[in-house]
């Protein structure tokens, strides 16, 4: 009867740490993609696009981060769209990324509606995009 509780706990061991390898990579090896990947762009990534400007190249890339999902109040029935942050300033909407040129950016990063409350305060109902340029 020992025996058989050790193999089931060896063989729950053995399933449980297989599970945790086998998630994705922090060092974004290939063939793995890790979080940051889906939510941050970087330097090389935008230069890669092809775009002149930043509105086109996150379109390109990353067109889930542009799209509204519709209403977010039951008061107010206009569609939002994601805020823009500049080295941590507020530029606007969407819209003003069409003004900046990717040659400029360092990187850019996409913080869910969650993410964009804890970081810069309430009232991101679509997420931020943050814009560091050098």
């Amino acid at each position: 009867m020992n025996r058989i509780r050790g193999f089931v706990f060896l063989l729950a061991t053995t399933t449980l740490l297989a599970g945790c390898s086998s998630a994705t990579s922090a060092n974004g090896a290939p063939g793995t993609t890790t979080r940051s990947s889906q939510n941050q762009l970087s330097r090389e990534d935008l230069s890669s696009a092809n775009a002149d400007n930043l509105y086109d190249a996150v379109a390109k890339l990353r067109p889930s981060w542009l799209s509204s999902h519709g209403v977010t109040s039951v008061t107010d029935a206009t569609p939002t769209e994601v805020d823009v942050y500049m080295d941590g300033n507020f530029l606007g909407k969407s819209d003003y990324l069409k003004q900046v040129r990717t040659n400029d950016i360092v990187s850019v990063t996409y913080w869910d509606s969650g993410r964009a409350s804890a970081r810069f305060g309430m009232g991101h109902p679509r997420g931020v995009i943050e814009i560091i340029h050098r």
